[in-house]
């Protein structure tokens, strides 16, 4: 069943929340420039911003315009979606998934820069994962990526399509490359934004690597050196974390922030996308209560969440140039279908920080798949 899913957080929660920063105990800090994690300074600020100036209502707006539902699967879980329609007929389908610390949010600019300059008409579908916003939360174990591309392929077969592409980065390229391996018969092409492939086992690992690949291979070095500590927990005990960050708004804010901050080609003290958006997908996290159960899918995924089996559909990768992961074209052809494979500047929420050079890879691409 698909029903509107109209979005009205109740005001006495967002009294809670304003009540509860203002509660907030602070800790003392040693901190250089993020060196041990979000900046107090930069956190105070944004709390008291997130308190007295915020304004959730025209958040939960923006996802209402563009179109809130959701889907009860066979199974009985709820899957929220943000759904637009193209103003044309005969539109192609384009699922778009999210990651974490992410949200369906991340694609609020980016769905009218695609539909305004695509010749193409797309209906964009963005599905919210389980356990994440306004999804169900998952009751037992077994909610990975696998189960996932299981879930939002049956969604788009209940909206009436047979064939679709998928677009994803972060967890949802996993989840999109395992749609594309599991339903070869209806997914006819996978965009990444965020490609996982490693180098090849049975050849020399650097054969057909350009130098300026080999120097985007330092982004992974670094991110496990420096940034990798949230993913341990999560893989391991996230229900412990889970009581700290679902009872406190603003270490939810730090544990958030931090990854907008340092996943991000960004200044000192500065996120290049706005405050206000980040602030949106805190606020996200924070009225569903979704923190805990969004972080257990780093557990139920392990170290990949992955499939390296081969896929036939063609493939593109928007590579940005500080995303964590950033591999060599050669690694990504053991896997896919490569078809296009273009590098932009920005980092790992591309849709946010650089929806222009995103939307324009993604129509080009739509362009190729539909005209073979």
């Amino acid at each position: 069943m698909i029903e509107e899913y109209n979005i009205h957080i109740p005001e006495e929660d967002i009294d809670l929340l304003k009540n509860k920063i203002q509660l907030t105990r602070w800790p003392d800090e040693i901190n250089n420039k993020w060196s041990h994690g979000t900046d107090m300074s930069f956190l105070r600020e944004l709390s008291k911003y997130w308190c007295n100036g915020f304004d959730w209502r025209v958040h939960e707006n923006k996802i209402n315009e563009i179109g809130s539902f959701k889907y009860t699967s066979e199974s009985g879980l709820k899957l929220h979606f943000l759904y637009s329609k193209s103003k044309q007929d005969n539109a192609i389908p384009l699922v778009m998934t999210h990651g974490w610390p992410g949200s369906i949010q991340e694609f609020i600019k980016i769905i009218p820069i695609i539909q305004k300059n695509s010749n193409i008409p797309l209906d964009i579908i963005c599905p919210s994962l389980p356990g994440f916003g306004f999804s169900d939360k998952p009751k037992k174990e077994g909610m990975n990526s696998k189960e996932i591309a299981k879930l939002q392929h049956e969604l788009i077969t209940a909206l009436g399509y047979k064939k679709y592409i998928v677009q994803g980065g972060d967890w949802g390229a996993t989840v999109s490359k395992w749609m594309a391996e599991l339903y070869e018969d209806s997914c006819i092409g996978i965009h990444l934004n965020m490609v996982i492939a490693w180098p090849p086992a049975t050849e020399d690992s650097m054969q057909n690597v350009t130098e300026y690949e080999q120097k985007l291979l330092a982004n992974y070095d670094k991110y496990k050196e420096q940034g990798f500590g949230y993913y341990e927990i999560q893989k391991t005990k996230p229900q412990t974390l889970g009581y700290g960050l679902n009872d406190s708004p603003v270490g939810l804010a730090a544990w958030i922030v931090e990854k907008f901050y340092g996943w991000f080609e960004g200044e000192d003290n500065k996120l290049v996308v706005s405050n206000e958006e980040v602030l949106a997908i805190v606020s996200l996290y924070w009225f569903t209560q979704s923190i805990t159960s969004s972080a257990r899918l780093y557990k139920e995924n392990g170290d990949l969440g992955f499939s390296f089996e081969k896929i036939i559909q063609p493939m593109a990768g928007a590579i940005f140039k500080r995303d964590l992961i950033a591999p060599p074209k050669a690694w990504a052809e053991q896997i896919y279908d490569v078809v296009q494979w273009n590098t932009y500047d920005g980092g790992h929420f591309a849709a946010l920080e650089q929806p222009d050079a995103l939307s324009d890879d993604i129509i080009k691409f739509v362009n190729k798949v539909i005209s073979s």
